[in-house]
């Protein structure tokens, strides 16, 4: 009796191999670019088979949207912003940026996008998209086409500039105050981009 043909498997390999290629692929990213960024250098640094980052990941921009997502349970706390009174969600929202400046991805992806507008497109392009959809959510759904481009770059203007100032450069005293301090003078900024009126 002929033996069925054999199911094809993927490559084998041992230990978290997928996590080694994310966790190499964000690093050469962040420092040379992803348009200078192989496969084969991302499959060296993490040690791994050049074929299995092609079998986990069946284009770059694949590997780069996973690289940069945002950890679930950082990303919650911006999935539920429009359950929040919209007269809170000031603080709920720059509270939420805190909690994603504070952890190591959050600060790499803060990193990354210090560098990122001046030697690589593609990544600045998903950071801002990213930015934006968070904003979107904390905004009221009255909020018009045009306003809501203005009110992103504004809120912007106060959350990337903080995070920057604080995270990256570690301005002082920026650096030392302390998360109340934090909210009690970016909060209110925050709070009137997202839902007070406009002053232009």
């Amino acid at each position: 009796m002929t033996n069925p043909t054999p199911r094809k498997r993927g490559p084998r390999t041992t230990g978290d191999a997928r996590e080694s290629i994310v966790i190499a692929a964000r690093a050469l990213f962040m420092e040379y670019g992803v348009e200078r960024v192989s496969a084969r250098r991302i499959a060296s640094t993490a040690d791994v088979d050049p074929s299995l980052v092609r079998y986990y990941f069946n284009s770059t921009e694949a590997l780069l949207e996973e690289a940069l997502k945002i950890p679930e349970d950082l990303s919650a706390a911006f999935n539920g912003i429009g359950d929040v009174p919209i007269e809170e969600r000031g603080a709920a929202f720059l509270s939420a940026c805190l909690d994603l400046w504070e952890h190591p991805m959050g600060i790499t992806i803060m990193h990354w996008l210090t560098f990122a507008s001046e030697r690589d497109s593609v990544a600045y392009r998903h950071l801002i998209g990213m930015m934006t959809e968070g904003i979107r959510l904390a905004l009221p759904d009255s909020v018009s086409a045009d306003e809501l481009a203005m009110r992103t770059g504004l809120i912007n203007s106060v959350t990337v500039g903080l995070g920057i100032a604080r995270y990256v450069w570690k301005f002082e005293p920026l650096a030392s105050l302390s998360r109340e301090q934090i909210l009690a003078s970016h909060g209110p900024a925050v709070q009137r981009y997202l839902a007070e009126p406009l002053p232009f």
